[in-house]
């Protein structure tokens, strides 16, 4: 039976630690309970927010006035299709236990993806990428409770429909009309490890060469782990940690002109810093290129340790806005806003968020 509680402080239910109060608060472990929830909302006319595992928004410090689904549907089936294990997981469970599963039962595909924050709802709706891969490499079909239907019938929507991008799909385009409530995942039961990602201090070479032998899922895992708890981005107990909602800012892409111009302006203002830096920039296949955003910063006064009040900036990651005490979304929005503003004024690229501001952040400003 669905319980609707009141004024729920939203805060403790992020990574960031900020928010107000929701109006109303459910938390549905089923189906029947999103329809339940979803009735309700309709009833009385309100907004609805699905919250994962908070690690990729900013919650207004009013809060929310309607109605967050705090999604808890659980549970793991495993069905073989041909040389494949089609894995269907409840858009509750966190994505990391996820990870865990699928190593532990020889399932390869998600190791590259260990220690992301947040539900596999939530990694669904933002392709969630790290180290090589995305959510929608391995993504079959999700089912969904489409809104617009007032029965609350369950919708099948397969990969092709779902427009999935550099961390983006079609789920965050559409209002919120659809919830997740599980999704379907095509995991090989091969043990050669996958990982095209690289950077100057590791790839599948370099970690063989250190093991002396070919990696392993858990071995993949563990060195994923290592390295986003050196950029500030694992949160997780027993391992150093920062409240902050992930990478703050998309990488933007640019036309050839446009890079021309910033790396002209970078060599301008600091012809070593351009050069050290490298690489910062990256040509795609359509010709234009896409640039690092922490590197458009580094030109700014916002670096790496910055701290105005309670907010600022992960000494280890520079996307990474942190709430290093009791900070207020208000002071997330406006050191968000200065960052932006100051790269823009430099390079006359506009960086756009990747994390998701929820209630009225931006009116606080």
């Amino acid at each position: 039976m669905m319980i609707v509680q009141e004024n729920v402080l939203l805060a403790p239910f992020t990574t960031l630690g900020v928010g107000g109060k929701a109006r109303f608060f459910v938390a549905p472990q089923s189906v029947e309970e999103v329809r339940e929830a979803l009735n309700f909302a309709h009833k009385h006319a309100l907004p609805v927010f699905v919250l994962g595992g908070g690690s990729n928004i900013v919650i207004a410090d009013d809060g929310f006035d309607g109605v967050v689904l705090a999604m808890r549907i659980r549970g793991i089936t495993c069905t073989e299709h041909g040389d494949r294990i089609w894995v269907t997981v409840g858009s509750g469970v966190m994505w990391d236990d996820f990870v865990v599963y699928s190593i532990e039962h020889g399932f390869s595909g998600l190791e590259c993806l260990s220690g992301v924050p947040g539900t596999v709802g939530g990694a669904v709706v933002a392709n969630l990428g790290a180290y090589g891969a995305q959510t929608s490499d391995t993504f079959v079909h999700a089912e969904v409770v489409d809104t617009h239907d007032r029965t609350g019938g369950l919708k099948m929507i397969e990969k092709e429909q779902c427009d999935f991008s550099y961390h983006d799909s079609m789920f965050g385009h559409t209002g919120g009309r659809y919830v997740v409530v599980s999704a379907t995942f095509a995991l090989s039961r091969d043990p050669s490890a996958q990982l095209s990602y690289r950077d100057n201090r590791f790839d599948m070479t370099m970690l063989a060469e250190k093991l002396g032998h070919a990696p392993t899922q858990t071995d993949v895992r563990d060195a994923v782990l290592t390295m986003r708890e050196e950029k500030g981005s694992l949160i997780m107990e027993g391992r150093r940690s920062f409240k902050s909602a992930g990478s703050f800012f998309h990488m933007p892409f640019v036309s050839p002109e446009q890079y021309a111009q910033v790396e002209m302006c970078a060599r301008a203002l600091d012809a070593k810093k351009a050069e050290t830096l490298r690489p910062w920039a990256w040509e795609q296949p359509d010709g234009s290129y896409k640039i690092a955003p922490g590197f458009l910063l580094e030109y700014t006064e916002f670096h790496k340790g910055y701290v105005r009040g309670e907010a600022g900036i992960s000494p280890q990651h520079t996307l990474s806005i942190i709430n290093v005490g009791n900070a207020r979304a208000e002071d997330i929005a406006r050191l968000a806003s200065d960052m932006q503003k100051a790269v823009e004024k430099l390079f006359g690229i506009r960086l756009e968020r990747e994390v998701e501001y929820v209630g009225n952040v931006e009116n606080a400003k």
